[in-house]
């Protein structure tokens, strides 16, 4: 902790907490109280708060509240809970009461005003505030170390980027304020991204930066078909695998197969493969998701496939080369195309999975 007053010398470098206060004072060196915190919920002090690391997050959508409040699972295993950070400066929610979240409560408020770092900002005060040197917008994710240790392998929460991006949380911007959202009951499960894409660190430079970014609609479109890009890229090697496996096996063959190594490289036949073969869609959303394709291309007089994949690759085609020319109408058509490729992608980055063939 660092927080120095402007108009005093001492600087507060330490806290206790009095249980019976509820009381939070912030202690110069000397261990003197120079100011305290008083929380507005009754917090229970039964956690070691060092034993807990905590993540700030975005989401404002219009459905998040101080209501918000979720333990997070990994599988089986609670990591930790989740909530606004206006859920601390509130006793007017759902979980005011609740001994559990009154724990983390105290963790997260011991671990705010033990991470405070402001020098010579403020005019001295005897009493402090959370809103005074964070942003009450924020989401706290607050981590249980022990509670990780016990998943069957090391905690790497990038994994879990675009997981929380359905959730409606991101780690940049407002959060996902695009896809429909199922509100979760109590709890949110958390699913890593797809092992074989793990190593891929520009998908989560993806989640983390660019696609929370308010765009307009073909910017949004090309980010999110740089998913799709990724994704064949993968195919392409699996299939030229298979490929070349079976030609060893029958040098023969490789005349009678030429077209299919030549459909190979064809992105169109690659898109194809990826939604047939790579990654679990609802049927839902591929319906939604090809309705608006198709609707763009027959408002731009534009030919309709025969699935989803295809007029999805034909409305990328559209737009690289016709972008120009799209009117108004077309722009609100993207918007909708936009948001169901949102959730589709997120869909195919937590279930690819390479054939075994």
């Amino acid at each position: 902790m660092l927080l120095k007053f402007k108009d005093l010398e001492e600087k507060c470098s330490s806290l206790q907490y009095v249980k019976d206060e509820n009381v939070f004072y912030l202690q110069d060196a000397a261990d003197k109280i120079v100011c305290e915190y008083c929380p507005k919920l009754n917090l229970d002090s039964e956690y070691d708060p060092l034993q807990y690391k905590y993540l700030f997050l975005h989401n404002e959508r219009e459905d998040y509240s101080e209501n918000s409040i979720f333990q997070v699972y990994i599988g089986e295993q609670r990591i930790g809970w989740i909530f606004p950070l206006q859920a601390l400066l509130s006793n007017q929610h759902d979980y005011a009461t609740n001994k559990f979240f009154l724990r983390y409560a105290y963790v997260a408020s011991w671990l705010l005003l033990n991470n405070i770092k402001s020098e010579n900002e403020k005019e001295t005060s005897s009493e402090i505030f959370l809103e005074d040197f964070y942003d009450d917008s924020l989401t706290i994710l607050v981590l249980d170390n022990d509670n990780i240790s016990r998943l069957n392998e090391s905690l790497n929460i990038e994994h879990y980027t675009v997981s929380l991006y359905q959730y409606g949380y991101s780690w940049s911007g407002r959060g996902n304020l695009d896809s429909q959202i199922e509100k979760p009951d109590k709890r949110i499960h958390l699913k890593p991204i797809a092992k074989e894409l793990q190593q891929t660190k520009y998908i989560y430079t993806m989640f983390e930066k660019e696609i929370p970014k308010t765009r307009e609609a073909f910017a949004r479109f090309h980010t999110y078909y740089q998913v799709v890009e990724i994704l064949i890229s993968a195919v392409f090697e699996d299939k030229f695998k298979i490929f070349v496996d079976q030609l060893n096996k029958s040098v023969e063959s490789l005349f009678d197969r030429r077209e299919e190594l030549g459909n190979m490289v064809l992105e169109k036949q690659r898109v194809k493969w990826l939604f047939a073969e790579y990654v679990s869609i609802s049927q839902r959303e591929k319906n939604i998701l090809d309705e608006q394709c198709k609707k763009l291309l027959q408002e731009n007089d534009k030919k309709v496939g025969s699935g989803m994949a295809e007029n999805l690759y034909s409305v990328r085609c559209l737009l690289v080369h016709s972008m120009y020319m799209l009117s108004e109408y077309s722009q609100s058509i993207l918007d909708d195309i936009n948001k169901a490729f949102l959730d589709v992608i997120m869909d195919m980055l937590l279930t690819f999975k390479i054939s075994k063939k």
